[in-house]
């Protein structure tokens, strides 16, 4: 009988422990798997694009992990890892004067191209997020090949890339959907200071619970 009811007990401890993680690992372990910052400058782009936030904030996950001062081997820059020939071209779609390829190490000016360029993407591939996606790691022919066929061969990186970047996406939805909806974004200057160390982020996650 008391192996009985241990057996029990554990059990139902199992199922507790289980329904916890399922309804709450998100919200206080997603913020230290998926990171965010700048989220007033990235709804700010995101709404003045009419594009998704989640989105933005996803690909500035897989591109950077939040770091603005991050360089690619290839010479990609910021957050969002932009060449600086794509930012000399975008800048000049935009009409944005005095582009220097090192104001895209600056958060405000990187979000704001790169999410000028993915709405082109956008709107070139008929809203198409995935297609969108392989052109901005891949470029336009690496697109037009995955839009043809799923089943054609496409860059392992820009396959992963757009895995990375849709399952990002997805996460950013569940755990920030107060921080990152359009209905939120707020006047105020848009600057951020460092990313949040993983420590500031957990403690945002736990206290939520009690909110």
């Amino acid at each position: 009988m008391r192996k009985l009811t241990k057996g029990i007990i554990i059990g139902l401890s199992v199922l507790l422990l289980g329904v916890i993680i399922y309804f709450y690992f998100p919200k206080v372990w997603g913020g230290v798997l998926y990171p965010l910052a700048y989220e007033d400058i990235i709804q700010k782009y995101a709404k003045e694009n009419n594009i998704s936030p989640y989105l933005v904030a996803a690909v500035i996950f897989q591109e950077s992990h939040y770091n603005p001062e991050a360089t690619s081997r290839v010479g990609a820059r910021g957050l969002m890892q932009i060449m600086p020939a794509t930012g000399n071209a975008i800048a000049q779609r935009m009409g944005y004067q005095g582009y220097t390829p090192d104001k895209l190490y600056d958060p405000e000016t990187n979000i704001r191209f790169g999410s000028f360029y993915l709405k082109e993407l956008l709107d070139q591939y008929h809203g198409n997020t995935e297609v969108a996606l392989a052109a901005y790691n891949g470029g336009a022919g690496v697109a037009d090949r995955y839009l043809a066929s799923r089943a054609a061969p496409v860059p392992t990186e820009t396959a992963g890339f757009i895995r990375s970047v849709t399952n990002a996406q997805q996460k950013y939805e569940e755990v920030y959907s107060k921080e990152l909806t359009p209905q939120n974004v707020k006047s105020k200057l848009f600057k951020q200071a460092q990313p949040p160390s993983l420590w500031d982020r957990f403690q945002q996650g736990f206290w939520g619970l009690f909110q």
